[in-house]
C-alpha cells in the first residue's frame, strides 16, 4: 500500500540567516558591548591626556616666570652690590659688559668718562645750545660755555662742518672746550682755578713755502695747471695780470709755455690751500714772453707789474669775472641756439658757476640795474669817453646797486646767473662805443700805472729774485688736458 503523501509529517521550520532587524543573540551581544567599553576607554584616555597638557602649559610657566624673576632680582642686587665696589663697567674688546649697548648708549658711555677727549661736528641742529647738548654737555655746562662765548662768538654764523672739541679731567668734570670755525683760528674755553669758564682766540699758524712749477699748453693754461697736480682756478691770474697785454682768446697756441710761483699753505703740516702768486710767466709763439710780479707800494694795495714797474691792469678790466669758459663770442652773425634762427650776437658769454662775483669792469655810474625782458637781471653801467657796459643774466644784484650809485673799477655789481632767454648759468657782457656795439677783446686794453720812485728800489730788488727763480724753473712737459670744472668752486682754495 502506497503512503499519502499528504498524510506524511513535515520536518520543523529552519532558522533563517540573521538581518538587521533580527535581535543578536547572546554571544554576539557581549562582544559588541566589549568593543564600546574599548572605544570609550579609549575616547577618555584622550581627552584627559588633552586637559593634563593644557593645565601643564598654562600654570606650570607661569610658576617658572616667577621663580626666574626671583633670581632675576637678586642677581640685578648682586651686581649693583659689585658695581659699587668696582665702579662702572669698563670697554670690553670681547664684547663683555658693553656689547649689549646701542652705539648711541656706549658714544654717551665714552663721553662722560674720566679724561676722555673727543671731537665732533657741529651738526644740522638749529643752535649753540643743541650744538653743544648733542655733543654731550650738561645743560649746566652749556651755560658755562655760552657765556664765556657770547662776546666772541657769533653764534648765527656757526655751520654744520664747524669743529667742536671736549676734553674731560679725572674726575669726568668739563675741563676745556674749542670751538674751530676754521683751519686757521679757533676759540678755546678753559677752566680756571676759581671754576670760571674763560674763552681765548687762537690763531693757527700757517706754514708757507714757495712752489714753482711751468707746463706747455695743450689746450688751455687751465687743463695745464690740473696736470701739475694745481687747481684750474690759478689760470684767472695770467688772464687778469696780462688782460692788458695778451687776448689768450685768440693769440694762445698749442705749444706755448708758461711758469708760476706761488706760495703752499699748510698747517700742522696738512695742505691747507694756495695763497699768495707772487710771479707769472707766459712764453707764447704769437705773444712773445711776458712777465708780472706781484708787489705791494706803501700807499697802496698789491697788484701785479711789469719789468719796469707800470701796472698790468690799465684802465679797463678784459674780463669783469672768474670764469670757466667762452661760450659765445661777439658775433654779428649768430644763430640763436634757443629762437633757432640768425640774431647778432653783440657781446660775449662767460660761462661760470652760479653765484660767481662779477665786478665792474671800470669805474662809471649805473644808468639802470633791474629786471629787463630776456636779458633777465641786467646792471647798465656810463664810463668816461663815450663808453657803457652792459652785464646781463645775473642771479642777483648787488645790495645799493641802482641807477644814480657811483662804482669803482673791480667793485662788485652782482653775481652769474641764468636769468631771462639764458640756456644756463653765464654772464653776458656788452660794450658800447659811443651809442654802438663793439668787440669787448678788441677795445679793453690799455697801460696802468707806473710804479713810484719811491717804492721802485724795493720792487727792483724783489723782481730779481722772482726772475732768478722763474729762469730756474725746468723745461715744461706737454700736459694732457684734464676734465674742465668752474673756476668759481677752485679759486675759493685760493688766497687772493
Amino acid at each position: 500500500m502506497s503512503a499519502d503523501p499528504s498524510s506524511e509529517k513535515k520536518p520543523s521550520a529552519l532558522r533563517p540567516l540573521p538581518s538587521v532587524d533580527m535581535a543578536l543573540l547572546p554571544d554576539q551581544l557581549r562582544a559588541r558591548r566589549t568593543r564600546r567599553l574599548v572605544v570609550g576607554a579609549l575616547v577618555g584616555a584622550v581627552v584627559v591626556g588633552g586637559l593634563l597638557f593644557w593645565i601643564a602649559k598654562s600654570v606650570i610657566p607661569q610658576s617658572w616666570s616667577w621663580m626666574e624673576d626671583t633670581l632675576g632680582r637678586q642677581d640685578a642686587k648682586l651686581a649693583a652690590d659689585l658695581a659699587m665696589i668696582e665702579g662702572p663697567p669698563l670697554p670690553d674688546e670681547d664684547g663683555g659688559v658693553e656689547s649689549s649697548l646701542s652705539e648711541e648708549e656706549r658714544v654717551a658711555l665714552s663721553r662722560s668718562r674720566p679724561n676722555a677727549r673727543y671731537e665732533t661736528l657741529f651738526g644740522t641742529v638749529p643752535s649753540f645750545r643743541g650744538a653743544l647738548l648733542e655733543a654731550g654737555l650738561e645743560p649746566e655746562e652749556c651755560s658755562d660755555i655760552e657765556a664765556a662765548l657770547q662776546h666772541i662768538v657769533d653764534f648765527r654764523r656757526c655751520r654744520p662742518e664747524h669743529r667742536l672739541i671736549v676734553e674731560r679731567d679725572e674726575n669726568a668734570d668739563l675741563d676745556r672746550f674749542e670751538y674751530h670755525p676754521s683751519a686757521t683760528e679757533f676759540v678755546e674755553v678753559t677752566r680756571g682755578a676759581d671754576g670760571v669758564y674763560r674763552a681765548e682766540q687762537i690763531r693757527v699758524k700757517v706754514e708757507r713755502s714757495q712752489i714753482a712749477r711751468a707746463a706747455s699748453v695743450e689746450t688751455s693754461i687751465g687743463d695745464g695747471l690740473v696736470g701739475l697736480g694745481l687747481p684750474a682756478g690759478l689760470a684767472t691770474f695770467f688772464v687778469e695780470a696780462f688782460e692788458g697785454q695778451i687776448n689768450f682768446a685768440v693769440e694762445a697756441r698749442k705749444g706755448d709755455v708758461f711758469r708760476i710761483i706761488v706760495d703752499e699753505e699748510r698747517v700742522d703740516g696738512e695742505f691747507l690751500r694756495y695763497g699768495r702768486v707772487h710771479a707769472l710767466e707766459y712764453d707764447g709763439q704769437k705773444t712773445g714772453k711776458a712777465q708780472a710780479f706781484f708787489f705791494q707800494p706803501t700807499s697802496s694795495s698789491g697788484e701785479f707789474f711789469d719789468d719796469t714797474g707800470r701796472a698790468m691792469q690799465g684802465g679797463w678790466l678784459r674780463t669783469p669775472l672768474r670764469y670757466d669758459r667762452l661760450s659765445s663770442r661777439f658775433n654779428p652773425r649768430r644763430f640763436h641756439p634757443i629762437l633757432k634762427r640768425v640774431m647778432p650776437h653783440l657781446g660775449i658769454d662767460y660761462a661760470a658757476a652760479t653765484g660767481t662775483p662779477v665786478w665792474a669792469a671800470a669805474a662809471g655810474r649805473v644808468t639802470f640795474a633791474g629786471r629787463k625782458g630776456a636779458n633777465g637781471n641786467l646792471v647798465v653801467i656810463r664810463h668816461t669817453g663815450g663808453f657803457e657796459t652792459a652785464y646781463a643774466h645775473l642771479h642777483r644784484i648787488k645790495s645799493g646797486v641802482r641807477p644814480g650809485a657811483f662804482v669803482k673799477q673791480r667793485e662788485l655789481i652782482g653775481f652769474v646767473g641764468s636769468t631771462g632767454r639764458s640756456t644756463g648759468p653765464h654772464l653776458h657782457f656788452g660794450l658800447k662805443k659811443h651809442s654802438r656795439y663793439i668787440d669787448p677783446l678788441d677795445e679793453l686794453n690799455g697801460p696802468g700805472l707806473r710804479m713810484s720812485s719811491r717804492d721802485l728800489p724795493a720792487y727792483k730788488e724783489a723782481m730779481a729774485q722772482w726772475q732768478a727763480q722763474l729762469s730756474n724753473i725746468s723745461d715744461a712737459p706737454t700736459v694732457v688736458a684734464g676734465a674742465d670744472e668752474p673756476l668759481v668752486e677752485q679759486v675759493d682754495e685760493i688766497m687772493d
